[in-house]
């Protein structure tokens, strides 16, 4: 047939794994029909693919080429390391990658610091107001026995306002991957093979965009989503357009219809809708508020410069001022009608500071606490991290992860990350390797990416990167023949 076959990737467009699938396709089909295009749209909607089959475009090789790369790349540093640690430790499950073993070396890192205690004295002020937080401050000292004498010190606390001012707070962009695999950690206490597999049914359903993006970007139709359902809820007036970005390979993760829980109940009820778990339900929930906060007015609100003085028995004692700032109060209403924020109820005042369970409703209490240099990841914050280092995609985030819980290098307490004796043992293990050293570093996928980059834009051939990286891995291969 002389007519075009049009191959379209309509999630994963205009990034260097959408164009290898769809160079795969036209592999697949050039035998048949040689005339093939490259179709390329950032949205689901009418509009969008009619516009990219009015315009198609070619295949980049540039883009495969790198995509060839990082897989290559993967695929080798992964197999020779993970044959290593098999024939070390004698354990045929044992793996290793570029992207997994220096995770895992973060979370061994992060428990060394949660296991080296400081002392900590906590303070709550009164707070008659349940509607709003309780003040609280915090003096820490890596001496230990410092720490509790200034606990037995503490009596008073002398707390002043010293600058008020109004300012505009705006709302967070819409869901990211990593963000929303965080926040499902945070708030619902979700892992991340469990939030992706929730967000994989819903989007599935058609309730939810692609859930696998690291862009925020809202299309016009996003926005016609939250225009509906804003102006409906609250008022044409705190709607507060907003496209968070333009361009990329994929939009926010954002609810497809203005259809908030409450609306799914009674559809689920009235058999529109496929039965969903509760846990669907808070999901979406959390995905619906952020997408529709993102796009209401910004909220103003009044910040309070707070000063806390402790006042000492022992005159001699260090007794360093604490300074913050906190919103005190909500002056004009805006997203915070669909995600609250916090306000704090501030007191001025000399506070007299009783042991918890002695104070009054006038008096602060006190708290002495060991408190770790850092705190643990949970799975959500580890994939944060990984956002923030550059390392791991959105598709990958979850695997990761749960690859280290499957080995039994990680387990999971408390929805805290601890890493096990046998994780600290295999990244000892392959660190003091140095022919493997380089691979387990996040360095080395940094400079994989910028190579990739390079490829990308043509500056660099493929072939002289992987003639290079092969060298590297067989510097690895020889250990196993010695």
């Amino acid at each position: 047939t002389e007519t075009q076959n049009f191959i379209a990737n309509n999630i994963l467009c205009h990034n260097t794994e959408g164009e290898k699938i769809a160079w795969d396709l036209y592999e697949i089909l050039k035998p048949y029909n040689s005339n093939i295009r490259r179709m390329e749209f950032h949205e689901v909607t009418k509009r969008a693919i009619i516009n990219a089959i009015e315009n198609p475009r070619g295949l980049d090789e540039n883009l495969v080429s790198a995509q060839m790369v990082r897989r290559i790349a993967d695929r080798w540093v992964g197999f020779e390391l993970s044959r290593l640690l098999q024939e070390h430790f004698k354990k045929p499950w044992l793996s290793a990658g570029r992207v997994q073993t220096p995770v895992l070396g973060w979370v061994i890192e992060r428990d060394k610091l949660y296991r080296t205690k400081k002392g900590a004295v906590y303070v709550y002020m009164p707070n008659p107001e349940k509607d709003k937080r309780r003040l609280s401050v915090s003096w820490e000292f890596e001496d230990k026995k410092l720490a509790r004498e200034f606990y037995k010190n503490l009596k008073e606390v002398e707390v002043k306002v010293t600058s008020r001012r109004n300012e505009e707070k705006k709302p967070a962009p819409p869901f990211t991957t990593d963000a929303m695999l965080k926040e499902a950690s945070d708030k619902l206490r979700f892992g991340a093979g469990k939030t992706m597999q929730l967000a994989q049914e819903l989007f599935e359903i058609g309730l939810i965009t692609y859930m696998r993006t690291d862009s925020t970007r809202v299309s016009d139709v996003g926005i016609a989503i939250a225009r509906e359902y804003i102006g409906e809820n609250f008022g044409k007036d705190y709607f507060y357009p907003r496209h968070w970005g333009e361009g990329g390979a994929h939009e926010c993760i954002r609810p497809t219809h203005p259809w908030d829980t409450e609306e799914l109940r009674s559809m689920i009820l009235g058999g529109q809708l496929q039965r969903l778990t509760k846990d669907h339900l808070r999901l979406y929930e959390l995905i619906f508020k952020r997408f529709m906060a993102s796009q209401m007015r910004p909220v103003s609100v009044e910040v309070s410069h707070i000063e806390v003085t402790p006042l000492l028995e022992n005159k001699e004692l260090p007794a360093p001022k604490v300074e913050k700032e906190e919103i005190t109060a909500v002056v004009e209403d805006g997203f915070n009608l669909m995600t609250p924020i916090e306000v704090y109820f501030v007191k001025e005042g000399t506070f007299r500071v009783e042991e918890d369970g002695n104070q009054t409703p006038d008096s602060a209490m006190k708290v002495y606490k060991l408190v770790p240099l850092a705190y643990p990841f949970t799975q959500g914050s580890l994939i944060e991290e990984m956002k923030k280092r550059g390392i791991g995609r959105p598709s990958t985030y979850a695997q990761i992860v749960q690859k280290l819980l499957d080995r039994g290098y990680v387990i999971e307490r408390k929805n805290y990350l601890f890493p096990t004796k046998l994780g600290k043992e295999v990244y000892s293990y392959l660190i003091r390797l140095k022919e493997a050293e380089k691979f387990v570093k996040e360095e080395f996928t940094r400079i994989l990416e910028e190579l990739m980059d390079k490829i990308e834009r043509g500056e660099v051939h493929y072939i002289d990167v992987l003639k290079d990286l092969f060298e590297e891995v067989l510097r690895i291969e020889a250990l196993k023949r010695v």
